[in-house]
């Protein structure tokens, strides 16, 4: 067996009104109103080898096969004030 990392950074621009806090579960989450978001990882598949392909989680069964090897995930959040 092989060990993947797949190593996911995103940089969003928010309204100012959404904000990260601490969530009881002891995670840090984006709230946006009264709704606590956190981010996961959900792959996507292609039959295409074009440069441009369409990518979806069409394929549930091969989207369970994969995440099923997942053995340790961690996300983080920080927010940066806007110019």
């Amino acid at each position: 067996m092989k060990t993947l990392t797949v190593q996911i950074t995103a940089e969003l621009q928010v309204p100012d009104d959404w904000e990260v806090v601490e969530h009881a579960s002891g995670i840090r989450a984006l709230k946006i109103g009264n709704k606590f978001i956190d981010f996961d990882i959900e792959p996507v598949a292609t039959e295409d080898d074009v440069p441009e392909p369409v990518w979806s989680d069409d394929d549930a069964e091969l989207g369970s096969k994969i995440l099923d090897c997942v053995v340790d995930l961690e996300s983080a959040m920080e927010m940066e004030p806007g110019d």
